[in-house]
């Protein structure tokens, strides 16, 4: 017996009727009603399983034809379900939803690794991942991946043909032309399974599985042309911030230039002819949003890459071990990158403008120095202070993190400090801008560094007066501006921690970061208030006692905040042995003063 083709044809009549109201009507649904069409599409599948339901039971009672129905019949009624599953979790009926899910799952695990079953099967699959996502059940959610990609795998090795529903629906002499629709839709799920199980990955803590999961999702997309060119190019950029962080500077490279070129194809038919004014001016912008986004990017990688070359170069060169196992990483990362390619692509062009080598010499950084610029101004343009002010803050403190880059790599010492001033400057320019009562966070984050900057100059110059046996006035006045300037905005970031200035006493609920860095800032204080340059004793005497004030109370929130100080065990060092000193010298400074 098979299934007669009227009653095929009144099914797929009622499944296309809940498909137009999904996929149609449904964007038509009015904010008051969101899920109107869902509604009656659940209702219209609902219907579909009952006849399903009863007509599967009824061909199991008979079994006259060895089987063959039945397995129609289920697949049909599990496709049925998968889409039912859909449609409740859309609706926000998660618990009706999973029930339809797992009933799909139980109607086809008998013969998912078949043409009838695969495509239900692993539809269900994603759909469920989703579901347990939900949950925070990510341990399970992989694990059904995991399974639902073995029976991919599985069946590709098999070289049968799956099924989509429309193959049910449809004769068997005009099967050809389904064929390819299931080979397709199998593809297309498959590409999902790699999708979540990069979601999975990265809530269970393994970013290196995650980011390969996303690369092989992104490449399937891409060899499929089935993805769209704005969210393909940020995907690309987001997964390129995870190579940087790894080091894997050749990857992140490749992955960038592929979301530039995508971005840069799109560009040249984004604004088609049947547009309206308005469809225009959203799509642009879109385009400069997300193109300003893929910009920050490439920002970050020139920055990851000078500020990694600055510790390669500052790590102790008689260190063998360090530098044979980078030896080891730097080949096993040769054989990856080979493997995180998108072939189809020609990226040579794009690649070419920037290094993926650490930086050795001060040539080598300024390139990279150049091109972190260029791409900053590009963010800079879209991203505008007056509508965007915390990413425009974020631009601004990449340009200041540049200058403190490039810097490192100068060897002349008034450059440096030409250098390390335009580094502080834009720091200072953001202060100006931003209210620290809107925009605490970020304030705290430019006092600190602009007081690190202006730090640097005053050891710059002071590097300088050695160097000669007579240093002039004017250049002691611009050893002492730099400190004064340095001790400005570190006394403004402590102050910004205190419960109620000028009580010594730190707010509550700091975490450790903070309290790290609250130390730090009181070490620099007191550093500088020991390094100012004063003629008069009187001077002399007043930025001792203020040293020995600032290390006091660095000593004694080192002792309060143990688990903060872990890591300044130098400081501290020097911090109590300067505590035995600073007192004699004072005494001495009184003596004389009479």
């Amino acid at each position: 017996m098979v299934i007669p083709k009227e009653i095929l044809s009144d099914y797929k009549e009622l499944y296309e009727k809940a498909n137009r109201l999904v996929e149609e009507e449904s964007r038509s649904d009015p904010p008051t009603d969101p899920f109107r069409s869902h509604y009656k599409a659940r209702d219209v599948l609902n219907d579909l399983k009952k006849q399903l339901d009863d007509q599967l039971v009824s061909v199991q009672a008979s079994e006259e034809d060895g089987g063959q129905d039945d397995l129609c019949y289920q697949s049909l009624l599990a496709f049925v379900c998968r889409d039912l599953g859909r449609v409740y979790i859309y609706t926000e009926e998660q618990s009706e939803g999973e029930k339809m899910l797992n009933r799909c799952l139980e109607l086809v695990t008998p013969f998912k690794d078949r043409p009838e079953g695969i495509v239900p099967y692993i539809g269900s699959i994603n759909e469920l991942s989703i579901v347990l996502a939900s949950k925070e059940e990510y341990k399970k959610g992989l694990d059904i991946l995991l399974e639902a990609e073995k029976i991919y795998e599985n069946f590709k090795e098999s070289g049968l043909k799956p099924l989509v529903i429309q193959d049910l629906f449809n004769p068997p002499e005009d099967g050809q032309e389904s064929q390819e629709a299931g080979r397709k839709e199998l593809e297309s799920l498959y590409t999902l399974v790699s999708f979540y199980m990069a979601q999975m990955y990265g809530h269970l803590g393994e970013p290196e599985k995650s980011a390969k999961c996303c690369h092989r999702t992104l490449h399937r997309q891409l060899e499929s042309k089935t993805y769209d060119a704005i969210d393909f190019a940020l995907n690309t950029a987001t997964l390129s911030q995870f190579y940087i962080g790894e080091k894997r500077f050749q990857e992140a490279r490749h992955h960038l230039a592929a979301a530039t070129l995508i971005m840069a194809e799109y560009e040249v038919h984004m604004l088609e002819p049947e547009m309206s004014e308005r469809q225009r001016q959203e799509v642009s912008e879109t385009f400069k949003h997300r193109y300003a986004d893929v910009a920050r990017c490439w920002a970050k990688y020139g920055l990851y890459l000078m500020n990694t070359s600055k510790l390669r170069l500052m790590r102790d060169e008689d260190d063998e071990e360090a530098k044979n196992l980078e030896m080891v990483m730097r080949n096993l990362q040769l054989v990856e990158a080979e493997k995180t390619r998108f072939a189809g692509l020609d990226l040579t062009a794009c690649e070419n403008r920037i290094s993926c080598e650490y930086c050795l010499t001060f040539d080598d950084a300024k390139l990279v120095f150049h091109f972190v610029n260029e791409w900053l101004d590009i963010a800079k343009d879209y991203y505008k202070a007056e509508n965007e002010a915390t990413e425009y803050s974020k631009i601004m403190q990449d340009y200041a993190e540049a200058y403190e880059h490039i810097a490192f790599f100068e060897e002349n010492p008034e450059n440096q400090a030409k250098m390390e001033k335009r580094r502080a400057k834009y720091l200072e320019d953001l202060l100006d801008l931003l209210d620290p009562i809107f925009y605490m966070k970020i304030c705290r984050e430019c006092w600190y560094r602009a007081g690190t900057a202006h730090a640097a100059v005053m050891d710059v110059r002071l590097d300088i007066i050695r160097a000669t046996r007579t240093p002039s006035p004017e250049e002691i006045k611009k050893v002492n501006q730099s400190c004064m300037k340095a001790i400005k905005h570190f006394e403004s970031y402590v102050k910004s921690y205190l419960v109620k200035p000028p009580s010594e006493e730190w707010r509550p609920n700091m975490d450790v970061e903070e309290q790290r860095h609250m130390l730090y800032a009181h070490f620099h204080i007191g550093r500088i208030y020991y390094k100012l340059i004063s003629a008069h004793p009187l001077q002399q005497l007043e930025h001792l006692t203020m040293c020995h004030t600032y290390y006091k109370r660095f000593d004694a929130g080192c002792q309060l905040h143990k688990e903060a100080a872990e890591t300044l065990q130098g400081e501290i060092g020097v911090v109590r042995e300067m505590l035995q000193l600073l007192p004699l010298k004072i005494n001495t400074i009184k003596a004389r003063l009479g």
